[in-house]
Formats: structure tokens, C-alpha cells, sequence
């Protein structure tokens, strides 16, 4: 056999192969669940502003409305530029949701009630296009789709508490499993969901998805965690469709009823919820009243601007420090009640994310909102 040395080379001369998608440390303890539009719009923000940050966080969406969310270009903290999105997301609808009632008399007769005075032609024949501002369209899907429902939530929850790496050795996923078992006691996991209070799939969402969590971590054996639901609106999305205050002021008062008393409700498949819990553990606001809707409606602009700076505050009450500790700490001897009895368990994302320093929230809005935008909040704030 002939040889020709001159070919040869050492190793350490061949250039290196990068990976394209660098493999990031994982926010284990912490899940974002975007539901509807908005929902999965900041989930994904938030998503991007954590691979800025050089850390990857577990987000999903699950909606009634085929238009994803559109991607979001990114450059982490070693210049390594990518494109974002949604982990996973789950589409409910298709066929008519109305013509699969004679089948299942259950719904038949729950939705008897929640369906009337809604044309037929807003669920039929765009199913899977939304639930155009009506909410109970939207519990249909969910009602209908419950076991692909179940399974979506119980894949990403299981994300949340075993998170291998594919292509780890042995002894990586041994030290992977400790690494968790440490958080996991240091820290507890929380699930967070945003959703939309004026439309229809966030909204929806908002009355069913934390029971259904709640359900499956309780199978799981889990039970130290936190749920957190996100109310994005409605001032917001004011003229969007003619039913945004209603649908807001409605869900306010039903988490409020479920607060007090928990759920019971029955699916299609056999399931049975009766858990006497209130829906979330902390339930947090985001609004924006100084926006003015031009002709009835919010512009586009607008609407785009408000879930920016929703997905930095966000960010910064749930991975940047101690912000919520802190809150938290001050909060402990509050029993959630006012001197009428009415629950207290509502805060402002604002005014939470205006307990830290002044000069991090400003670096950390710099590159994607004006300075004159943070001196108004800082002026609202009285800080």
C-alpha cells in the first residue's frame, strides 16, 4: 500500500465544526404556556429575550388559530444569531364544532346555553381560524379536543420535570438528574400561562387550562409548584372585535367565583375535575390604559409596542433576579383578602417589576424600547 504523506495533517489543524444551534442552559423550574394570539406572541418574546440572555426556556402554544406567531430573529450573547419559535404548538379545531354536538350529549347540553346568539357562521366553515371574540367557541375546541389537549400539557409538564438532552451519556444524564434534583430543592417549578382576557382562546384558556394542570401534576405526584396565570388586556385590545371589555370583565368575575368555590367539570372523555383550589397561585395583569384606539380600534403599531414591553416585564419578574422574592416576602403576611372580602390575589406586572434597580430595567429596555417610553412608566410609577 502507498501512502502519500502529503496529504496528511494533524488533527488539531482541521477546523473546528460549529453548531449551528448552540445547546444552552435550560430555565428547568420554569414553563410558559402562550394561549391564543397574544398569549403565544409574548410566550415567544419571552423566549427571545431569554436566548439573548444565553439561556433556553421551555415555551409552548396552544390556540385555535392556524397563523402562528412570526419568528423572531435573535443575537445571543456570543454573536451567534437565530431565528425563534414557538418549542411546540397545538392547533384545536377542524370540521364544524356545532355539528359534532348531536354526538356527545354532555356538550349538547352545556353549550345549549353558551352558544346562543352566536351565528352559525362564526364557527362554521372557519374552524381552526379562531374563535372570533367568542370565548365559548373556543371552550368547544377545547371541550372537543380534550385528549390531544391533555396530552400536549402532559408532554410539556414532563419538559418541565425531566429535561435530557438527546445524545447524553450515561454519566451526563446521571449529573443532568442531580443538577435538577438540586433546583428542584432550592427552587420550586412554576408554570406560567398568558393569555388574552378580551378575545376568545385566551380567554377560555384562562377558565380551563389551570384546572387541567393542576389534574395532571396532582397524578404526577407533584406538588410543590407555583401556577401563574399572565391576563394580558382588555384595554389593549380595545375595537379588536366588539366584545373585548365584556369578555375581560367576565373572566375577572368567573376566576374570582373559581377562587372561592374551585371546579367541577366533566369531559368527554370520562374525565372528572373536581378540585377545590383556585385557578391559579398568583394571577398578574397587563395592561395598558393610556393607549387610545384610532376609530374604535388599536392600531397594529400599538398592539405590537404593548406586547414588547409586556414580554420585558415579564422576563424580568420571572428569570432576572429577585424581584419576586422580594415581593413575595412582603406579601407573606397578606391572607389575599380586603375588608369587603372580595379576593386580592390580582397584581400588576408594573408595579412589581418597578421594585428593581432603575439602572437594570433601563439596560435591559435600551435595545428594544425608547428611553422616553421608560420615563413615562417611570413618571407613572412616581419613582
Amino acid at each position: 500500500m502507498h501512502l502519500d504523506v502529503s496529504n496528511l495533517a494533524r488533527f488539531s489543524e482541521a477546523p473546528p465544526v460549529r453548531d449551528p444551534t448552540p445547546r444552552l442552559p435550560r430555565l428547568t423550574e420554569l414553563l410558559v404556556i402562550g394561549a391564543g394570539n397574544s398569549g403565544e406572541a409574548t410566550a415567544l418574546r419571552l423566549e427571545a429575550l431569554a436566548w439573548a440572555d444565553g439561556l433556553s426556556l421551555t415555551t409552548c402554544g396552544i390556540n385555535n388559530d392556524g397563523l402562528a406567531p412570526r419568528p423572531i430573529v435573535v443575537r445571543g450573547p456570543d454573536g451567534h444569531i437565530h431565528t425563534v419559535e414557538l418549542m411546540e404548538r397545538l392547533l384545536l379545531g377542524g370540521g364544524n364544532p356545532r355539528d359534532q354536538l348531536r354526538d356527545y350529549p354532555l356538550l349538547a347540553q352545556r353549550y345549549t346555553w353558551l352558544l346562543r346568539g352566536i351565528p352559525v357562521m362564526e364557527s362554521y366553515p372557519r374552524a381552526g381560524y379562531g374563535g372570533h371574540g367568542f370565548p365559548a367557541i373556543s371552550s368547544l375546541d377545547l371541550d372537543l379536543d380534550i385528549d390531544a389537549v391533555l396530552a400536549f400539557l402532559q408532554r410539556n409538564l414532563r419538559r418541565l420535570r425531566d429535561d435530557e438532552q438527546a445524545g447524553q451519556s450515561d454519566w451526563e444524564r446521571l449529573m443532568a438528574a442531580r443538577r435538577r434534583n438540586e433546583a428542584a430543592r432550592r427552587r420550586r417549578l412554576r408554570i406560567v400561562l398568558i393569555g388574552g382576557i378580551g378575545g376568545s382562546m385566551g380567554n377560555a384558556a384562562h377558565h380551563q387550562l389551570p384546572y387541567l394542570i393542576r389534574h395532571l401534576l396532582r397524578e404526577a405526584g407533584v406538588s410543590d409548584y407555583e401556577l401563574w396565570g399572565i391576563a394580558l388586556g382588555p384595554q389593549a385590545f380595545s375595537g379588536l372585535t366588539p366584545f373585548v371589555r365584556y369578555n375581560g370583565r367576565a373572566l375577572l368575575l368567573a376566576l374570582d367565583y373559581l377562587a372561592r368555590h374551585g371546579q367541577r367539570r366533566t369531559y368527554i372523555n370520562g374525565l372528572e375535575i373536581d378540585i377545590q383550589a383556585p385557578p391559579y397561585d398568583k394571577l398578574f395583569s397587563l395592561d395598558d390604559p393610556t393607549i387610545a384606539a384610532e376609530a374604535g380600534r388599536v392600531s397594529e403599531v400599538d398592539l405590537e409596542a404593548f406586547l414588547d414591553r409586556s414580554a420585558v416585564a415579564l422576563y424580568l419578574l420571572l428569570a432576572r433576579g429577585t424581584i419576586w422574592p422580594t415581593i413575595a416576602s412582603h406579601l407573606a403576611n397578606n391572607d389575599g383578602t380586603d375588608a369587603d372580602g372580595r379576593m386580592r390575589y390580582l397584581h400588576t406586572v408594573r408595579a412589581a417589576v418597578a421594585d428593581i434597580d432603575r439602572t437594570t430595567l433601563r439596560s435591559a429596555l435600551a435595545a428594544r424600547l425608547e428611553c422616553s417610553a421608560l420615563d413615562r412608566l417611570t413618571r407613572r410609577l412616581a419613582l
